[in-house]
């Protein structure tokens, strides 16, 4: 079961909430050589690596700004402790609150592969990036293929990756479910 919501929590962070467009103002056009599909293919060895700090590296600003509000009322709450500490690897709200957006992020990935299973589906998975779809000028969607075996069962699925434009290239933003995730957390939380 640990297995099942840590991949889910993986899915839930690495695409795109339809409400998370960048601002304007910050998505002014950079001139970068890098390619969104590229920017994914670096997310994803990321991710099989389980280097948390380089995908939340690869994450955009207002993504991890976002995901860290969405969050921050289970992070803060007085009788949260165990929560805190099992998911951010901090017991006090004061030490949740000193963490960056980046650090929030970097923790969440890491919890998730406290389990082996979860640890060996992600280095063993297999992507093969197909091409992108533009949404206007400032966010694409990378469209990509992952082969896994979870349990013994050879699983393939087609999955997407959003990106949008920031300062230092493309970076990625957060699925939908996101808030589902967060709500599910509070829930754990009250239940404890």
């Amino acid at each position: 079961m640990r297995t099942c919501i840590a991949v889910l929590l993986l899915v839930a962070l690495t695409a795109r909430d339809p409400q998370a467009q960048a601002t304007p103002a910050q998505t002014a056009p950079v001139q970068t050589a890098e390619t969104p599909e590229q920017v994914t293919q670096r997310f994803v060895a990321a991710m099989r690596a389980a280097d948390w700090n380089g995908m939340a590296s690869l994450m955009h600003q207002n993504a991890l700004k976002e995901m860290r509000q969405l969050l921050s009322g289970v992070f803060e709450a007085p009788n949260a402790g165990p929560i805190r500490q099992q998911l951010l690897g901090v017991s006090t709200v004061q030490q949740a609150q000193a963490l960056s957006d980046t650090a929030v992020f970097a923790s969440l990935m890491r919890m998730t592969t406290q389990d082996a299973d979860v640890a060996e589906l992600l280095r063993s998975a297999k992507v093969e990036v197909l091409g992108h779809v533009n949404e206007g000028a400032d966010t694409v969607h990378v469209v990509y293929r992952m082969a896994m075996t979870i349990n013994g069962i050879p699983i393939r699925k087609m999955d997407v990756m959003s990106l949008a434009r920031s300062p230092v290239g493309w970076r990625g933003l957060l699925k939908g479910d996101v808030t589902a995730l967060a709500a599910g957390i509070r829930a754990a939380m009250q239940s404890q």
